[in-house]
């Protein structure tokens, strides 16, 4: 685990960076109609207690990232996921931060199909 010291001291993006790199991922769910699932794209990032949670979101704020609701891993765990949904603000996530299979991520992410409403359907 990284020194919270050293971490403090870092750049916003460099912070980020460092948490994706040690328990981050990008997960990649396809649309499976028949079964009635919805496809998306999660980026989720895993922090270990609440110091290194405050660290995250202040980071997240001064780089202008939107985030959904924080919440806890496990009931069990000390763990919190501070996860991001829309497809646009993983792509600028990646493109700010750049962790290590960035590119990779980002040719995944844009290669998902979006699903279209039932207006955009209608037309």
């Amino acid at each position: 685990m990284a020194d919270l010291t050293k971490l403090e001291d870092m750049r916003p993006e460099n912070l980020l960076k460092e948490f994706y790199n040690r328990n981050g991922c990008v997960r990649i769910r396809p649309d499976d109609p028949e079964k009635g699932r919805h496809g998306g794209v999660e980026l989720r990032l895993v922090v270990g207690d609440m110091t290194e949670r405050r660290n995250v979101l202040g980071a997240m704020k001064l780089l202008s990232l939107p985030h959904g609701k924080v919440y806890r891993k496990q009931k069990t765990r000390r763990q919190w996921v501070v996860p991001v949904y829309a497809r646009a603000d993983i792509l600028t996530f990646l493109k700010i931060v750049k962790p290590k299979n960035a590119t990779v991520l980002s040719k995944r992410v844009n290669a998902t199909v979006k699903r279209r409403t039932a207006a955009e359907r209608a037309m």
